[in-house]
């Protein structure tokens, strides 16, 4: 285990500005950030002063003293031993003197994202009445959003293997292939090189099942003149690559090309716009004008692009919150290009998507993948 001082030091300075007491880490992506690893059940509170506590299982105990020799660790036998180790901390961190005080009852923290369970939100809630339970995104997203080098070289070797396994994709390409094994050699070959996991299920969709916004493993094979998504998330140490792209099988039919070229003059406008200051309402409507001009402008669909890192959505992730529409980019931050599927109904759909870092020259993809998407049938 790697503790993260210097960030934790960041987070309860951040914490004591906007008033909470402290934060509940329940997600894996918090804990991976302060606490250098993951865990199956990761749990920890970090109190608005002091080091931070690790509530583990009693056989975890001394390992994690030994990773935490100024910090604590809360040790329970049971899921209610650990229920009630972290009621009765909130309550002495309430008494303490100097702790951050508001008009209301007194403020946690927790992310409520989704790898956060609801049903654990709703228990929290039920067994600490004396709190209130708000979001931790105003104090860790604003942290977390611009990335160090060390972050930005897990994110990069993330990015390459993922072109590893869109390498083994593409040359399965072929009359009659199943997306089930396209999708499986790709996990393997991801797999074998270096990636722990996928932070979302491996897409490969045929056909007109191309118009997926999110895509699935099509259940029929590949046909001639038939367009294919491969959508690829890789994972090392928890930081997120996301690589899509789209193959048309055999000599391209003059739609096929139209809705080929569209995208990828999305994505080469879009590029240089990725810069700090801007916003992806900003970075949507230059794709907006690309779709009009190819007569397209019906089928846009609005989220150019979406933040990653620990998490495959971070902010601004404005698909799933409008609001992230106006949050301006800054330098260091780590974004997509290409998240939206341009579908025409009844025909298919296209994307090619990278990971880019922005910059003051706009974005800066981070392992170069090619855009070559016709499949000799």
């Amino acid at each position: 285990m790697n503790v993260r001082h210097d960030r934790i030091a960041r987070v309860q300075a951040r914490m004591r500005e906007v008033g909470l007491v402290a934060i509940v880490v329940m997600n894996h992506d918090d804990f991976r950030y302060l606490f250098g690893e993951d865990r199956t059940q990761p749990r920890a509170i970090i109190p608005f002063d002091g080091p931070p506590e690790i509530v583990a299982f009693t056989g975890e105990e001394p390992e994690l003293l030994a990773a935490l020799p100024d910090g604590r660790v809360r040790v329970f036998g049971s899921v209610g031993g650990q229920i009630h180790d972290i009621v009765d901390r909130l309550r002495d961190l309430v008494a303490q003197p100097g702790a951050p005080t508001s008009a209301g009852r007194p403020k946690v923290g927790m992310q409520q994202w989704f790898d956060t369970p609801a049903f654990l939100v709703d228990l929290f809630r039920r067994v600490n009445p004396e709190v209130e339970l708000v979001s931790s995104d105003p104090v860790m997203d604003s942290l977390r959003m611009v990335k160090d080098a060390d972050e930005l070289a897990l994110l990069g070797e993330a990015q390459r293997i993922a072109g590893v396994g869109m390498d083994r994709a593409r040359a399965l390409l072929r009359p009659g292939v199943a997306a089930h094994e396209v999708a499986t050699e790709a996990l393997y070959a991801m797999l074998r090189a270096g990636a722990e996991r996928t932070s979302t299920p491996v897409y490969v969709t045929f056909g007109i099942e191309t118009c997926m916004l999110h895509g699935r493993v099509s259940p029929q094979p590949l046909a001639p003149g038939d367009l294919a998504i491969v959508d690829l998330t890789p994972q090392v140490e928890g930081y997120c690559a996301n690589l899509a792209r789209t193959f048309v099988l055999g000599e391209p039919a003059p739609r096929h090309t139209e809705l080929l070229t569209t995208y990828a003059e999305i994505v080469e406008a879009v590029r240089p716009a990725l810069r700090p200051g801007a916003t992806v309402a900003e970075l949507d409507a230059v794709a907006h004008q690309v779709c009009a001009r190819h007569g397209l402008e019906q089928h846009h669909v609005y989220g150019i692009g979406h933040g990653i890192g620990l998490r495959f959505e971070e902010v601004p992730a404005s698909t799933i919150i409008p609001p992230h529409r106006n949050v301006r980019l800054r330098e260091g931050m780590t974004m997509t290009i290409g998240h939206p599927v341009l579908a025409i109904p009844g025909f298919g759909g296209a994307r090619f998507e990278d990971v880019y870092r922005v910059a003051q020259d706009g974005g800066q993809p981070l392992a170069p993948y090619p855009v070559a998407p016709v499949i000799e049938g």
